[in-house]
């Protein structure tokens, strides 16, 4: 993931918490966890 996916998802969770829509938020979280893990299988 590049800097700039990086701060765009980062961006996006943080204006979901702040309009207090905690789940998807955590929806989001979860598939870059998801994303990373099957990133780091590959490698």
């Amino acid at each position: 993931m590049t800097r700039l996916e990086l701060l765009t998802v980062l961006l996006s969770i943080k204006a979901l918490l702040e309009s207090d829509n905690k789940d998807k938020a955590l929806e989001l979280i979860n598939e870059v966890i998801a994303e990373a893990k099957t990133a780091s299988k590959q490698n």
